[in-house]
This record gives structure tokens, C-alpha cells and sequence, in this order.
């Protein structure tokens, strides 16, 4: 059974023994032999996964759940990500959410709206969880081996998708080059690089890591190098180690932020 069947069967065995919103990460991680981060990554987040955990339930029940914006949304990830941009249509996005066409035109009057939304929550949610992610690495009694840990789930997290999802964000900056989404997905990404580096910045005011480079290079820089490291792995899987390649990127990091001791 593929990991990604594992962490799901056993979020589902867990609503017989728990309310959904008091199961955590760590308990499914612990029930799939899996690292809880691989589980956020599956889920996409917390809310994100009580809100699946809820809609069995009640569909386990024969009721219904309304949450189309929510479900729209998830539905194009998946679209988006399988076909792309181009290949993508909103009549595949209905289906694959179990709405009609009208009610995604409802929410999102075009697939450039639907998408920018799309780029939007992603981004959104990757500095949601980098700002976690850098408190749990700092905290721990050995913050190196904490981030290789992290990356490590991360890059596993890949394989467990494909490289559908993966290659999403990369669809995200392909589109920068139509001039009527430039503008829209620059301030998306600008919003990332400038919440990472006030992320970094307040880690420089508290000595974890080293002033001595700007917040906004060191941003620019671990965007540019886990990005990296994932599109080589997409574009040459056989080539690119991607599931023992952590321990390496977390040197090259580590080196590069300089902790003050």
C-alpha cells in the first residue's frame, strides 16, 4: 500500500475513535508509519484535513457538506497539476468536484480568476507553514538534524505525489509570461519572498541566524535552491537522488545562514 493510501486509511480509522477535530498530525503519522510533516503534506494543512476528516463523516452518513469555494479550489489543484494550465478546463474541474459548470462560474468567473486564486492559497499556505516549519527547526535541541528532517519529508513528499503536484508551482510561474496574469502572480510571489524574509529577519533579531547576508537574499536563496532542487528532480528523476538528497541541501543551507553559536 502506497503511502499516501496509508496516511488516508488511518484518518479514517481514527474518526470511530476520536471527534475529527481533536485527531491530529502526529496521530496519523503514528498509525501510517509515516513522518507528521509528510502527513501536513499530503493534507495541505490542518484545517484542510479536519475538513476532509468531517466530510466523511457526514458523508458516511448520506448527508451533504457545502463548502464548493473550498471544493473548487481543491478540485483545480489536482486538474491544474495532472493537465496544466492549458490542458486544464473548468468543465474538468466541476466533475472532478462533483459540481456543475454554473456553480464553479458562481465562485470564479474565468479559468485565470480560478487559477490566480489557486496560486494565491498555495503560496499562502507554504508561508503559513515556513513560518512553523523555521520555530519547530530553532527549538529543537539539534535544529540541524531537525531541518534535515523537514526537507527530507518534503522531498519524500514529492515521490508520494508524483510529480504532478510538484510541478504546479512551476506551472504557476509559467504563466507570468501572459501579460494579463503577470502583474497578479508577481504580487503573489512578491507577498512570499517578502514574508519569508521578515520570517528570516526576525531570526536575525533573535541570533539563530546570521546578519552578516540580507534577510531578503537569504529568502530570494532558499526559495531559489528547494525550487532548484525539485524542478532537476522533474525534469531528470533518475538523476536527481531526491529522497537521500536532503542530509546534502541542509549543509549547503546551514553553511550558507551561518547559525551564531
Amino acid at each position: 500500500m502506497k503511502s499516501g493510501e496509508r496516511i488516508l486509511e488511518a484518518a479514517y480509522s481514527l474518526i470511530s475513535t476520536k471527534p475529527h477535530d481533536k485527531i491530529t498530525f502526529a496521530d496519523i503519522a503514528k498509525l501510517s508509519n509515516v513522518h507528521w510533516s509528510t502527513v501536513r503534506r499530503y493534507f495541505g494543512s490542518k484545517e484542510k484535513m479536519r475538513k476532509r476528516l468531517l466530510e466523511y463523516q457526514v458523508e458516511t452518513n448520506n448527508q451533504s457538506l457545502a463548502d464548493t469555494r473550498t471544493k473548487i479550489l481543491e478540485s483545480a489543484e489536482t486538474i491544474f497539476a495532472k493537465y496544466g494550465y492549458e490542458g486544464a478546463t473548468l468543465d474538468q474541474v466541476a466533475q472532478n468536484s462533483g459540481l456543475t459548470k454554473g456553480a464553479v462560474y458562481w465562485h470564479f468567473s474565468s479559468k485565470n480568476d480560478l487559477f490566480l486564486a489557486l496560486t494565491e492559497k498555495r503560496l499562502k499556505e507554504l508561508l503559513t507553514n515556513l513560518n512553523q516549519e523555521s520555530k519547530e527547526i530553532f527549538q529543537a535541541s539539534l535544529p540541524q538534524e531537525a531541518l534535515t528532517v523537514l526537507l527530507n519529508a518534503q522531498f519524500q513528499a514529492c515521490e508520494l505525489e508524483g510529480s504532478d503536484k510538484p510541478l504546479l508551482l512551476f506551472e504557476f510561474i509559467s504563466k507570468s509570461r501572459d501579460p494579463e496574469m503577470k502583474a497578479k502572480l508577481q504580487k503573489s510571489f512578491t507577498n512570499l519572498l517578502n514574508g519569508t524574509s521578515q520570517i528570516i529577519n526576525q531570526l536575525q533579531n533573535e541570533k539563530f541566524v546570521t546578519n552578516e547576508i540580507t534577510s531578503s537574499s537569504l529568502s530570494i536563496t532558499l526559495h531559489a535552491l528547494i525550487n532548484g532542487v525539485v524542478l532537476m528532480w522533474i525534469l531528470s528523476p533518475n538523476s536527481v537522488p531526491i529522497s537521500t538528497i536532503a542530509k546534502d541541501v541542509t549543509k549547503v543551507i546551514w553553511d550558507g545562514i551561518r547559525p551564531i553559536k
